[in-house]
């Protein structure tokens, strides 16, 4: 069963009511004067300015974003790759850690390598784990370092210096774009 595609542009799917003063989505919620807010919660999708159709949350439609995506690129700072970081295809979740990976690539996409959009990515690391994440359950007037013991705060510290220690769990495409044709020169 395909959902309803209900554009943000669709005069019917709010109505300004006088007898209370706002206005009323389908969805029959009040939303005071904020009609954009109504349009936006009674819609589905909109509609970017070549016609294309795409889902609300985005801020453009896929096609227009395709088009964006060469300029954007060449707009990062470049960086030369160290070899050793990984490294991201612009804007996807295709990732290479080291040349074999690009070269193999290459070869399945039939591309060449100097024509790959990479970006050197950055790290992911474990979080710390901070004090605060137990406030949704302290009493309102107490302070973590008043109900707990100091053992409890010292391992607390210790295992924080040892996640600090830790190396990436993961990696996501940076602001840095980069090329390998340098590597073969």
């Amino acid at each position: 069963m395909t959902k309803e595609i209900i554009l943000d542009t669709d005069k019917d799917i709010v109505e300004y009511r006088t007898n209370i003063e706002g206005w009323v989505g389908r969805d029959g919620r009040f939303y005071g004067k904020d009609k954009n807010l109504a349009i936006y919660a009674n819609s589905t999708h909109k509609k970017c300015e070549k016609g294309h159709i795409y889902g609300k949350s985005w801020l453009k439609c896929q096609e227009c974003q395709e088009a964006e995506r060469p300029s954007k690129y060449l707009q990062l700072q470049y960086k030369e790759w160290d070899k050793i970081t990984p490294l991201n295809l612009y804007m996807t979740d295709k990732y290479f850690f080291n040349i074999d990976d690009i070269e193999e690539y290459s070869n399945e996409e039939e591309v060449n390598m100097e024509d790959l959009e990479l970006v050197v990515c950055v790290p992911n690391h474990l979080w710390r784990i901070e004090d605060n994440v137990w406030e949704d359950i302290l009493p309102e007037d107490m302070d973590l370092k008043e109900i707990t013991s100091a053992e409890f705060r010292n391992k607390l510290k210790e295992l924080n210096n040892i996640i600090e220690k830790e190396p990436p769990i993961s990696w996501n495409g940076g602001k840095y774009r980069t090329s390998v044709d340098r590597i073969y020169r």
